[in-house]
Parts: C-alpha cells; sequence; structure tokens
C-alpha cells in the first residue's frame, strides 16, 4: 500500500534520527543499560510503529524472510561492525 510505505518511510527518517542519538547516548558509556539512554523511549517508539505497519502491509512471505531484531540487537551488532571495521584501518 502507498499509504503505509510512506507511513513507514516517515516513521524511518525519524527512526534514523534518533537511533544514531542513542547511539552516541549507549557509546558514551555514561548509561549502564541501554533502556536508561534518554533517547531509548523515542527510538523504541518509532521502531515499534514501523514494525507494526511493515507486518500489517507485508505478505506472510516477505516478512518470513525479513529479520526484525530487537533494538539492542540493532545497535550491539552496528557497533561490532564499525569497531571491526576500525580494527581494519590500522
Amino acid at each position: 500500500m502507498i499509504v503505509d510505505d510512506h507511513a513507514i518511510n516517515s516513521l524511518r527518517t525519524w527512526f534514523d534520527i534518533a537511533y544514531e542519538e542513542l547511539k552516541k547516548e549507549w557509546v558514551s558509556e555514561e548509561y549502564e543499560i541501554l533502556s536508561h539512554c534518554p533517547s531509548y523511549k523515542a527510538t523504541l517508539a518509532y521502531y515499534e510503529a514501523m514494525n507494526v505497519l511493515i507486518k500489517a502491509s507485508y505478505t506472510e512471505e516477505y516478512l518470513r524472510d525479513l529479520d526484525i531484531k530487537t533494538l539492542e540487537d540493532m545497535i550491539e551488532e552496528e557497533l561490532e561492525l564499525e569497531s571491526f571495521w576500525e580494527s581494519k584501518k590500522d
């Protein structure tokens, strides 16, 4: 559905902004738990809203192939990947 795609894309924009802020807060090591970061709730809300629309808009076949991760797993994987590539620069 076109409307849903536009809504998902709009949420994605705001999610990306919130996600980058959350990542900065988490990397600062100022917070013991990811959910204690100030931007966690907003980031999670955008992420969950996108996933609700995605699940409602696409076929079960498409969703089976889609790997929807938790927010915590996303950040951990991304930081590991960044660390890997950073270590390759040396």
